[in-house]
């Protein structure tokens, strides 16, 4: 016979699996650029899973590709208030603040996703973005040399 602490636990796991299923989901449909069913399934995980910051950060990319900047940034702050090691929530802020034209603004968010993941293609290329914008074309330069060295790794 089962405890009822073993049935909690049971119950949680289960949980958790639905959460990374939906999680996943939502994922694949934002590769896809199927944004809106990706939402779907991204506010179920949080729904599931409201601690997710995986989960919040992908709905801040869901709302960048809305084009939806303000609300983009509060679920990666929420994201990265939750665990700040996740690289792609802070090239999603930064993403979001360049998108917003605040480029110079936006630097430190990409330099800190790079702290994290020196291996980062992306947001090399959103630093030389934002450095650009910026009228830092030196920088810009070398930031896309390293994004274009490490998209040839992958």
């Amino acid at each position: 016979m089962q405890s009822e602490s073993d049935n909690d636990k049971t119950a949680a796991a289960s949980v958790s699996a639905a959460a990374k299923e939906m999680l996943t989901r939502g994922r694949v449909h934002l590769e896809l650029g199927k944004t809106q069913d990706a939402l779907t399934y991204l506010d179920r995980a949080i729904e599931l899973d409201p601690k997710s910051a995986i989960a919040w950060a992908a709905k801040g990319v869901a709302m960048v590709n809305l084009s939806r900047y303000d609300e983009a940034l509060e679920f990666f702050d929420k994201a990265i208030k939750m665990d700040a090691e996740i690289p792609f929530a802070w090239e999603g802020k930064a993403i979001a603040m360049h998108r917003q034209g605040r480029h110079e603004a936006a630097v430190p968010f990409f330099e800190m996703a790079l702290n994290l993941n020196p291996e980062f293609a992306r947001a090399w290329s959103g630093l030389a973005d934002a450095f650009e914008a910026s009228g830092r074309a030196e920088e810009a330069r070398l930031c896309r040399e390293r994004a274009q060295k490490l998209a040839k790794c992958e």
